[in-house]
């Protein structure tokens, strides 16, 4: 009976993470657009590469993606300094995971004042990475920070940069825009086949 207990506690524990995910709009900034995602379920893959389902709510809408992040990255800062070898070539990818993914999109399109149509990429959207935190980011036990970097040679007329901040211990995720300016090459990499 306990066994059968814990099992079903388990089931809805996993549950309330769906049922209540978090306004994606509810921790912006003034002037920026920036999204707040609930972790749904996060995997350490045999890489060390960490797993996230993020979703959330976008009026009344479930928005979501699959972000794969590269662990225990170095600090990108040493005693105030800038530490230019901790730069990551494909250290962060989103996935699309359907409907959720799509949703995402145009939400953030209509945020981003882009609006689009397009859905998410069927194609994943790698960035490179840049730690902004002094300490290893040992992502299972901490608030992390991230700087990203899409098409950094710009080869496809696309850079941009974003920032991406990982609390597993909290399940959050956050996806704060770097500068305006970087809308529209977002939506448009997020949306490229």
């Amino acid at each position: 009976m306990g066994l059968l207990g814990s099992l079903f506690g388990c089931g809805d524990k996993k549950s309330n993470k769906t049922d209540n995910l978090i306004e994606i709009t509810s921790k912006t900034e003034d002037g920026f657009q920036d999204l707040v995602l609930t972790v749904v379920e996060s995997n350490q893959l045999d890489d060390g590469t960490f797993e996230i389902f993020a979703k959330g709510k976008n009026n009344n809408e479930n928005v979501g993606l699959r972000i794969k992040v590269k662990n225990k990255l170095k600090p990108g800062f040493n005693g105030g300094e800038v530490d230019n070898t901790a730069f990551e070539s494909n250290g962060v990818t989103f996935y699309s995971i359907g409907q959720e993914s799509d949703n995402l999109i145009r939400g953030l399109s209509l945020l981003y004042n882009f609006p689009t149509e397009k859905k998410f990429s069927v194609n994943h959207v790698t960035f490179d990475i840049f730690s902004l935190n002094e300490v290893q980011a040992d992502l299972e036990k901490g608030y992390f920070r991230f700087k990203l970097f899409f098409d950094p040679n710009d080869d496809f007329g696309l850079y941009s940069e974003l920032y991406l901040n990982v609390n597993l211990p909290d399940s959050e995720v956050e996806i704060h825009e770097k500068d305006v300016e970087y809308r529209e090459n977002l939506i448009n990499a997020m949306t490229r086949d």
